[in-house]
């Protein structure tokens, strides 16, 4: 590529693929002016006409033949011609928020899309928690237009957002972050992300009262930072909080209540968990896992591999790489490869993908 690739810390797509028929996810735009275009044959190019500049959460989305429609990075929006979107502007997430933006589709209605943002907590300052947007495509001209902008569900949440389907009939969705019990802004610097809280997404549009799962084993994180995801087949939840741990659930797709928490302790040199990803048949979780430095030198990251089928997950741990390099992302693509972004530091990103 000949692009810059923003650090390591990049989101590299919207949802797990599996969201999608064939097509919506085949567009990447990532970072400072990065994107690619994923072949039906599953090869990869580089497109050189992106307007993104994130140094972590962005995302984005297609249509079903696989043409970019948007892009964003949780505060911007941009058309498939990579202009600013009608009423793009302003929204509710910050590009360094770990995932700053989600794309959902509107279930039985192909025109309308929602895009879910966190926002970064910065300088000890608690952030504008989860807000909704709504895109109508149709509008100017067929490049788009936000027709309404940053309904709030939550006061505060950590910087981490996924989705998957619940009702592969009725092509429902569950959008889940992770938050304090209430979901207030009402907590110290440091508040207590001991919550999942699932959002409904259906025909009729966004449920605004979440159903929530609430564990004690949580009740010492309060990092913002590292990722949720769900697995492609929506059985496990994967959250990595930096600091605070590593923690694996089962997930009930149809109820939308997670249970049965787990632990992953990391065993490697560099413990702290930022990117992960689930393998394609969602037996195998991938962590990319660093030092957690602040400091602009002395950084090093591990990439694991863990068994989330097995009794002890921990126990299952396998170093697939260990180096100098940022914290950073992993993201499934729709060819079945994970990538991984790469940097040296916070602002010093590789103008290379690592592919699982």
């Amino acid at each position: 590529m000949n692009k810059l690739i923003a650090p390591a810390l990049v989101v590299l797509c919207l949802l797990p693929f599996a969201l999608f028929s064939q097509g919506e996810s085949n567009n990447w735009h990532f970072g400072f002016g990065a994107a690619i275009h994923f072949n039906p044959d599953g090869s990869v190019v580089n497109v050189d006409d992106s307007s993104l500049n994130s140094y972590e959460g962005c995302s984005s989305i297609s249509d079903p033949l696989g043409n970019v429609l948007f892009y964003t990075d949780g505060r911007t929006v941009y058309d498939r011609n990579n202009n600013i979107m009608a009423n793009g502007n302003g929204l509710l997430g910050n590009p360094t928020a770990t995932q700053s933006s989600l794309v959902v589709p509107q279930p039985g209605d192909p025109n309308i899309y929602y895009i879910f943002t966190v926002d970064a907590t910065t300088s000890g300052v608690r952030g504008t928690g989860l807000n909704y947007s709504v895109v109508d495509i149709t509008q100017n001209g067929g490049n788009g237009e936000v027709i309404q902008k940053n309904i709030n569900l939550l006061n505060d949440c950590a910087e981490k957002v996924t989705a998957i389907i619940k009702d592969c009939t009725a092509q429902s969705v569950w959008v889940v972050t992770q938050s304090t019990e209430d979901g207030l802004n009402n907590r110290p610097v440091y508040p207590v992300f001991n919550t999942f809280h699932a959002f409904e997404v259906n025909a009729s549009g966004v449920v605004t009262t979440s159903v929530t799962s609430t564990f004690p084993e949580l009740s010492n994180c309060w990092d913002d930072r590292g990722y949720l995801k769900l697995s492609p087949d929506g059985s496990k939840l994967a959250s990595a909080n930096a600091d605070t741990g590593m923690y694996v659930l089962d997930f009930d797709t149809v109820s939308g209540v997670a249970s049965n928490i787990q632990e992953i302790v990391v065993n490697c040199t560099n413990k702290d968990p930022y990117g992960i990803e689930f393998s394609p048949n969602s037996q195998f979780l991938y962590i990319h896992a660093s030092n957690n430095r602040y400091a602009t030198f002395g950084h090093a990251s591990c990439l694991l591999q863990y068994d989330v089928s097995a009794t002890d997950i921990s126990a299952t741990e396998v170093v697939l790489d260990e180096q100098d390099l940022f914290r950073g992302a992993l993201q499934l693509a729709s060819n079945g490869k994970i990538y991984r972004t790469l940097s040296n530091q916070y602002a010093d990103g590789w103008d290379q993908l690592g592919v699982i």
